[in-house]
């Protein structure tokens, strides 16, 4: 069953027509994309952010007509690999001298009264 399903998969592809596995596909594509987004939040120079999501955005237009699942798989795969490997470097960089990171972002300053 599954040969005739494959099939009519291909046979929808040479039509034009997706399957409901590609429509899962894009819309796990777009979750990463937009995860890569949130990523870049935390890159103080805005030329770097900037870069960083010149790359990102790049990559996806790249490999955008792509139809052979098992590659769409594996592009997904490798992009959330290197998801990790950024927000770890991330993590990283924002490490303060005693291991601790900074979660507050704004310029409040807590009282000890």
């Amino acid at each position: 069953m599954s040969g005739s399903v494959s099939r009519a998969a291909r046979a929808d592809l040479k039509s034009g027509k997706l399957t409901l596995e590609h429509f899962l596909m894009r819309g796990r594509t777009l979750s990463l994309y937009r995860k890569y987004l949130r990523a870049t939040r935390d890159i103080p120079n805005p030329l770097a952010r900037w870069e960083t999501i010149q790359f990102f955005r790049d990559d996806v237009h790249r490999f955008r007509h792509e139809t052979d699942l098992e590659r769409i798989k594996d592009l997904l795969i490798q992009g959330n690999r290197f998801l990790k490997q950024m927000q770890g470097q991330m993590t990283l960089a924002g490490a303060s001298a005693d291991g601790s990171t900074n979660k507050l972002r704004g310029t409040r300053q807590l009282s000890s009264q």
